[in-house]
């Protein structure tokens, strides 16, 4: 085919394209001879995308010439051609030079703004509380407890200090002051990975024994800090021969739309859910051709993605609280960790130890998913110096069922073996061989429903051991609907113990709940075993904001107390909160004898974050102090204002600053906020501030700057006298203080609008050839929306 009837060679700019899909623009020739030469550098440039290191490298090292031709392109495997009707050259890549690009359903925050938390914050957090206990009787008696609970931390950098105690006195005894506990954590949050120095607690795995020591500990949980998800997740790799939509169903469910062009793909982090999970991806290009792939895997939420792995370990003396200290046993040491890491994604392995001097525990753990559920599986052996060796098993398995088992039926069951002398750390000083009492111990259950609303559940537990007159075994069967057409719900259900020494226990409990309304619940309970009748009331509201509140009240008669009442309730302010407990016990309403404790506590908070300090509620994992700008001083602002804007979750009123206590460390969350009042023109920039702290970081927040000014204008060319139309530029800040430049244009008319400018002068440049420009100048007295009138561009 002639390309080039003209005798001369040709130069034009043509679009690179492979099948469908346009890799950029070429500046290519066509010769005298009909044939195409690329750029090498640009061509190479744009291939790098779709085609591997290696052919790119074939491509490269075929001539030393500044332009690439067909005959090169041909003789590494690859193929170049002119399609005259579109005017672009179009490259063949055999599969072999086709490079798998990485796609991810993990969600990206790279492009979120994130505020940046103080170098220096902390908080002490202090709960006061008032506790008085009656009884009254023939001999009348009465104790007062007061105490002062300490929680506080304190940040330099990565640096996080922590220190609990407790002050307390009360009529029987005196004040004692308590340290709980103090230490440096420091977090490598991309490792999922904390450091400790100093008091730890651990509750293990498996069989092992929670401890408290002073020492040194490493931990890697990515629950315990959520940087990335651990969890099992699906890859599948896929060719596109052109354009097209790839649609991800999980399970019947649309979870992502993905336009790709042509090429390989590798698609990664799809979500999975515990289970078996059917996976479709549905490919179809633009004449409606449409290609599945399907595939299915079955995992675990507690089981661990292929080649990811959690630990844990820590060394130091064991600590106990005496006589109201804490003390350490400085003349032992524990030695304690495990690691668990995933094979695949339905197969998790782990294994886990513990020392005390000579006492030793050792053990291993699997967890193994399928299409029938999950299975667990734990084996230990320990070696009490005293007491031998002993030994511990347990297989639990939870079964899976189809989501579209209109029965959603559950069934769970579970066992554990555990020999008399089996032990962990806290069994070193044990004085008895018979540390674990119970040897055998069952567990199931099973639930399925009967009908739209009618569901049955059953309960089976089964003891055995070395206290022989303890065992038993129960079975304990239920049903649960809704009552007739009202929001109500019944259960009833039945209890049978089979004691081995004892006489048997058979009870029935009948339950109504009763919603009166989105904050109020009713509960009637009544059971035969002491012929027992219950009455609870709860009601919540705006959980969690100010001004939230949460009650209950609840009374109890039985065969062995007349009345048995409690009734509480915590109020939710601005900067503290109020909890307030009464129980009364009447074992006969006609008689004398009563017990009666009263209890009011109020939790408050100092904290401090780079130059503000507030008060505020108790901080939880993170929290931030947000102020106003002095132009705003007059404005009342609603910290994440509920939907109606009838509640929020802190306010900022007059001059003082405020604190959200609540953040949720090592995950990301936009703080909101509204500006009763808002002057006319103010601009408040994004409107809110996206964060994502770490362990009990704190944040200064500023609502408001001085940079509030929106200007509108009109630009005119002073030569020609006419508007400068579609046409973009830079406001330039020309003050002391840095500002970023900001971007602005002109619409078909010339009329432009700036906003988040400051007081001062401003050079505005156009993106002409000339880059003309034009210098505005904004007073201090100006009011927030500043019209500019004619402005005129030399």
């Amino acid at each position: 085919m002639v390309l080039n009837p003209t005798g001369r060679d040709i130069q034009l700019t043509s679009l690179l394209r492979i099948s469908d899909t346009i890799l950029g623009e070429a500046d290519i020739i066509i010769t005298a001879n009909n044939e195409i030469l690329l750029p090498k550098e640009s061509t190479l440039s744009l291939l790098s995308s779709v085609v591997t290191q290696e052919g790119i490298g074939k491509l490269n090292d075929t001539t030393d010439d500044e332009m690439l031709s067909q005959n090169d392109f041909e003789s590494v495997g690859l193929g170049l051609s002119f399609d005259f009707s579109s005017l672009e050259c179009i490259v063949t890549v055999p599969p072999e030079f086709g490079l798998t690009q990485q796609l991810s359903m993990d969600g990206a925050d790279d492009f979120y703004n994130y505020a940046e938390p103080s170098l220096f914050s902390g908080y002490i957090n202090f709960a006061l509380s008032a506790n008085e206990s009656q009884y009254v009787d023939q001999n009348s008696s009465r104790q007062d407890l007061y105490r002062s609970q300490f929680d506080s931390a304190l940040n330099i950098g990565f640096l996080n200090f922590e220190y609990e105690s407790y002050l307390e006195n009360s009529s029987s005894q005196d004040s004692r002051y308590i340290r709980e506990g103090s230490r440096l954590n420091i977090d490598f949050a991309e490792q999922g990975t904390r450091l400790v120095l100093g008091d730890m607690y651990n509750s293990g795995q498996s069989f092992q024994d929670s401890t408290d020591i002073l020492g040194i500990g490493l931990t890697r949980d990515f629950t315990l800090i959520p940087t990335r998800n651990a969890r099992p997740r699906a890859n599948q790799s896929f060719t596109l021969q052109r354009a097209s939509n790839v649609d991800v169903y999980i399970d019947g469910i649309a979870v992502q739309r993905l336009t790709l062009g042509a090429g390989s793909y590798n698609l990664s982090d799809i979500p999975l859910a515990q289970g078996s999970n059917d996976i479709v991806l549905v490919i179809t290009d633009r004449s409606g051709n449409e290609e599945r792939i399907e595939f299915s895997i079955a995992t675990g939420n507690d089981l661990l993605n292929s080649g990811e792995f959690e630990y844990s370990i820590m060394y130091g003396a064991p600590s106990e609280l005496q006589n109201g200290q804490l003390e350490y046993l400085t003349d032992e040491r524990i030695f304690h960790g495990y690691i668990d890491v995933g094979i695949s994604p339905w197969l998790t392995l782990g294994t886990n130890f513990q020392t005390r001097e000579d006492l030793y525990q050792y053990g291993a753990t699997a967890l193994l998913a399928s299409t029938w559920g999950v299975t667990e599986l734990t084996a230990s052996l320990s070696e009490h110096p005293t007491f031998g060796t002993g030994d511990a098993y347990k297989f639990a398995f939870d079964a899976e069922f189809s989501n579209t088992n209109t029965l959603s039926p559950q069934l769970s069951f579970s066992y554990e073996y555990l020999a008399n002398n089996f032990t962990g750390v806290s069994g070193f000083d044990a004085s008895d061989i018979d540390i674990n009492l119970t040897t055998h111990y069952v567990s199931a259950f099973s639930s399925i429903y009967l009908g739209k609303s009618l569901r049955a559940a059953m309960t089976l537990n089964y003891r055995s051991g070395v206290d022989k007159e303890n065992d038993y075994w129960l079975i304990s069967p239920s049903l649960s609907d809704g009552l007739f057409d009202t929001p109500a719900t019944w259960s009833a259900r039945v209890n049978y113990r089979n004691n081995a020494t004892e006489d048997d226990d058979i009870s029935t409990t009948v339950t109504v709940s009763w919603p009166l309304s989105r904050q109020t619940r009713v509960v009637g309970r009544y059971t035969t075993e002491l012929n027992e009748a219950a009455l609870d009331y709860s009601y919540q509201n705006n959980i969690g904001n100010t001004g939230g509140i949460s009650a209950f009240a609840s009374v109890i008669n039985n065969e062995e107390t007349d009345a048995d009442m409690d009734a509480g309730i915590n109020y939710t302010a601005n900067r503290y909160e109020l909890n307030a407990t009464h129980a009364s016990r009447l074992e006969d309403i006609s008689g004398e004898t009563r017990n009666h404790n009263t209890d009011v506590t109020i939790s408050s908070a100092i904290a401090f974050a780079g130059s503000s300090v507030t008060i505020g509620r108790p901080v939880r994992e993170a929290f931030a102090i947000v102020s106003k700008h002095k132009s705003l001083k007059e404005n009342d602002v609603a910290i994440d204002p509920t939907k109606e804007g009838e509640y929020a979750r802190v306010y900022l009123k007059g001059d003082a600053s405020a604190m959200v206590p609540d953040l949720v460390a090592y995950n990301d969350q936009v703080v909101s906020y509204e500006v009763d009042n808002l002057p006319p023109g103010y601009d408040l920039g994004d409107g809110a501030f996206w964060i994502k702290p770490g362990y009990k970081r704190g944040f200064q927040l500023q609502i408001g700057s001085d940079a509030v000014l929106t200007v509108i204008g009109k630009l005119f060319d002073r030569q020609s006298n006419n508007p400068i139309s579609l046409v973009a530029g830079v406001a330039h800040y020309l003050g002391e203080a840095k500002q970023l430049p900001i971007d602005f244009f002109t619409n078909r008319n010339g009329i432009f609008a700036i906003s988040g400018l400051k007081p001062g002068k401003y050079q505005l440049v156009l993106d002409t050839k000339e880059q003309e420009s034009v210098i505005i100048s904004l007073s201090e007295r100006s009011n927030n929306l500043i019209r500019l009138g004619d402005v005129y561009v030399e």
